[in-house]
């Protein structure tokens, strides 16, 4: 440790990023995301051989240069970023790491929450965790209730076409579970997100809507969700398997689930890895996966949430009134939305 140096960086310059993405690319990973903090150890000539990174609450990114292998420098790195994250007052992290280094993490009390084969593993610690949120999901399952089904949405905002995906759902199972993703990076808060979905659906038999906790489409499962136009397709495949994998272990026991239900995907090609990932997985864990074509408002079009969004930042409320539910529109009227809007108006179409 005599020759490196350890730095500890907050939110990284354009500069420092560069670095660490060329070093990162060197052990075959990728820069993503906008971290925290970063810790780079260099050496004497201002090299980077080792990093990891914090964002949020997920540990990732944590790479060491091949030939410093035996040098503890993951610990080095590790051990710096959970100091960080104490004194943030951060008491429940994650770790997105390749499997090969999972094993340090295990040793640090990490316990793992899934795996894709030699690519990907997922683990945590801290309070509250999965045995908590394993207790939420106890406390609302409904039993001898048939065939359960489930969908898992982000509703940004509830559209018709949520509507009606659920709808259709519930018609073909004896009850519907609606996971409400949580993590709250959409231009519609998830509170505002989770009440349309239960008013927007109270008048049907048979439904559940709840919240994912960090356990679906999370910063940690599925970054590549909130990362839109930043990555490529095979990455975001990666990410969709690792993400259902973890609903496969957590979500299918714990609610009896054996339908999961998704409408197609014209547009998205993130979403669409996400159903090619669903349809891979599965129905190797005895669950039915189901696609429902879309809603479509006129012959070819499908209801969206990005074209209530795109509606919006053109100012054409009559189209916005033809593609929301009441519940959504009498949100979006009201003094509630405001803010909600201003930021639509103020965003790109990729979000």
């Amino acid at each position: 440790m005599l020759d490196l140096d350890v730095r500890l960086l907050f939110r990284p310059s354009p500069a420092e990023r560069r670095s660490i993405e060329t070093f990162l690319n060197g052990q075959g990973l990728s820069f993503e995301g906008d971290p925290d903090l970063t810790v780079a150890v260099e050496d004497g000539d201002g090299r980077v051989v080792a990093t990891g990174s914090l964002e949020g609450k997920v540990i990732k990114m944590v790479a060491v240069d091949g030939s410093r292998q035996d040098g503890g420098l993951s610990a080095v790195v590790i051990s710096r970023l959970l100091q960080v994250a104490r004194e943030e007052g951060k008491t429940h992290l994650f770790v997105y790491t390749k499997p090969d280094a999972a094993e340090r993490f295990l040793s640090l009390g990490f316990i793992e929450l899934a795996r894709v084969a030699s690519s990907v593993v997922l683990l945590e610690m801290g309070e509250p965790g999965v045995a908590t949120f394993r207790a939420y999901l106890a406390s609302i399952r409904k039993e001898s209730v048939g065939r359960v089904g489930a969908i898992v949405v982000n509703a940004n905002p509830f559209t018709r076409g949520h509507r009606y995906l659920i709808e259709e759902a519930r018609r073909r199972c004896d009850h519907l579970y609606v996971i409400v993703v949580e993590t709250d990076l959409s231009l519609f808060p998830f509170a505002d997100r989770i009440d349309l979905i239960r008013r927007g659906t109270e008048d049907l038999e048979g439904v559940t809507v709840l919240r994912s906790g960090d356990y679906a489409v999370s910063r940690a499962t599925f970054p590549s969700y909130f990362l839109r136009g930043t990555g490529d397709e095979e990455r975001a495949l990666l990410q969709a398997r690792l993400d259902v994998t973890l609903f496969a272990n957590l979500f299918v026991p714990a609610l009896a689930i054996g339908a999961r239900f998704v409408g197609t995907e014209p547009y998205c090609p993130v979403t669409r890895r996400y159903n090619e990932a669903m349809r891979e997985i599965l129905p190797s864990r005895s669950v039915d996966f189901i696609e429902i074509p879309r809603l479509e408002w006129v012959e070819g079009t499908a209801v969206s949430a990005s074209s209530v969004r795109d509606a919006i930042r053109a100012d054409d409320w009559d189209l916005v009134r033809r593609l929301v539910p009441p519940v959504t529109w009498d949100y979006l009227r009201s003094p509630q939305a405001e803010a909600v809007l201003e930021r639509i108006r103020l965003s790109d179409s990729r979000h």
